[in-house]
């Protein structure tokens, strides 16, 4: 009996044993499983770091390379106008020894006539030397000759204190120009030193960027998938468009023969007052319908070209271009953009560059909300923006504001419009048409 009871606690405590060990295993498996999706979540939350500061080096990479652009045209401006005031110093000089070698011939002839003047008043008085004369002719000649003297002198007195006044002030602008000058070679050191600034750190970002190739990769292919998704959305907007005015106009070419041939067929009725003939008046032709421009647009929008305002109400620089070329850095990357992006301040607007229509407000990723204006056959594309300010189907004019550009909190609130103009399907780069 004690035997059995033995038996019975020893299976007892390897049952117990074994459902403890099989608990225990589950929950390591549990604790296992939460460690490795921890683990997994926090190396996709880090790639996705890498790969959002990566962005934001080929931004700043942009940004640097368009501010060096800006200097680079301000030290060829500046090294322009000094050569400019180097001439301009050169001319003055020139006038200035002129005006002093004639000053010194007119003060010595002026110090002659004086001296002269002076021994003839040491001989005699005025009055004698006339009286002195032997006949009436010949007082009158004196008379007129020291009248002449006199007036000479005075004249030659003038013409000094002119010529002297001249040369004060020929050579205050002197001074002034000198003082520009040395203005713009400071300019021109300060700028060159920026610039070198500039691309120093340029180099350190593409030097970073090459180190991080498969980031760069995964980031120039988001943007491109962005830009590509963004491109088929106007493309089948400005398509839906392009078929619904047809379909409109085709409406009306319809309406416009049925009701000539309701004309024609009263026109065949015999007429109630005989002796009359009914007499149609010609249809009047229907004016196009156009926005009215503001004063400095007043041309048809495809006479605009180089005419149109910057799509934004403050200072702003392309940081990139039109069109599919080689990245100005990294060589081996491609650039594809249907439009041009412009880097500004936070609080800027993006304002209508023409008057027109709003037929398409969207929210996209990576461009926020898109703005498409229509002006006839042409379009004007804003993207990028964060509130907006107008809604589809308004009415707009140049320069009014269509909504606040978005500023990058994660990225020091950077400020970037994508702007584009079409012609239907026609992509057209957009720097050709601005001032």
């Amino acid at each position: 009996m004690n035997r059995l009871v033995s038996i019975l606690l020893v299976v007892l405590l390897c049952t117990a044993g074994f459902f403890a060990s099989s608990q225990r295993t589950s929950r390591q498996v549990k604790r296992q499983r939460t460690a490795t999706e921890q683990k997994i979540a926090r190396t996709r939350s880090q790639l996705n770091r890498n790969a959002e500061e990566t962005r934001r080096e080929l931004l700043n990479l942009q940004s640097i390379e368009a501010d060096i652009a800006v200097r680079e045209a301000e030290t060829k401006r500046l090294k322009t106008r000094i050569a400019e005031l180097n001439g301009q110093e050169r001319r003055l000089n020139d006038t200035i020894r002129i005006n002093e070698e004639q000053m010194e011939k007119l003060r010595v002839s002026y110090a002659k006539a004086v001296r002269a003047a002076r021994r003839q008043r040491s001989l005699a008085s005025k009055a004698a030397f006339i009286f002195s004369s032997k006949s009436f002719e010949q007082a009158r000649s004196r008379t007129r000759y020291l009248r002449e003297l006199r007036a000479w002198q005075l004249e030659k007195s003038d013409k000094l204190k002119d010529l002297n006044a001249t040369l004060a002030m020929q050579k205050e602008s002197l001074a002034n120009l000198r003082a520009h000058t040395a203005a713009s070679i400071d300019s021109v050191a300060r700028v060159q030193a920026e610039l070198e600034e500039s691309r120093d750190r340029a180099g350190d970002i593409v030097s970073s960027l090459k180190r991080q190739k498969k980031n760069l990769d995964k980031v120039l292919a988001q943007q491109i998938e962005q830009s590509r998704k963004l491109d088929d959305e106007l493309s089948r907007i400005i398509e839906e468009e392009a078929r619904a005015e047809r379909e409109a106009r085709h409406r009306a070419e319809i309406e416009a023969q049925q009701k000539k041939k309701k004309k024609h067929s009263k026109t065949d009725e015999p007429s109630e007052t005989p002796g009359k003939t009914q007499t149609q008046k010609p249809a009047k032709e229907k004016p196009e319908t156009a926005i009215a421009a503001t004063d400095e647009l007043t041309a048809p929008f495809g006479q605009c070209k180089g005419k149109l305002p910057k799509p934004i109400d403050r200072q702003a620089n392309i940081v990139s271009a039109f069109g599919r070329h080689a990245h100005s850095s990294l060589s081996k990357v491609q650039v594809q953009n249907n439009g041009v992006d412009f880097e500004t301040t936070p609080g800027a607007n993006a304002c209508a560059v023409y008057p027109g229509v709003v037929s398409m407000v969207i929210n996209m990723d990576g461009y926020h909300n898109v703005v498409m204006l229509r002006h006839g056959k042409y379009v004007t594309v804003y993207a990028g923006i964060g509130s907006l300010a107008v809604r589809k189907g308004q009415h707009v004019k140049a320069g009014q504001e269509l909504g606040t550009i978005w500023s990058d909190p994660s990225d020091g609130n950077r400020t970037r419009l994508h702007f584009e103009i079409r012609h239907e399907k026609d992509k057209l780069d957009p720097a050709a048409w601005l001032k």
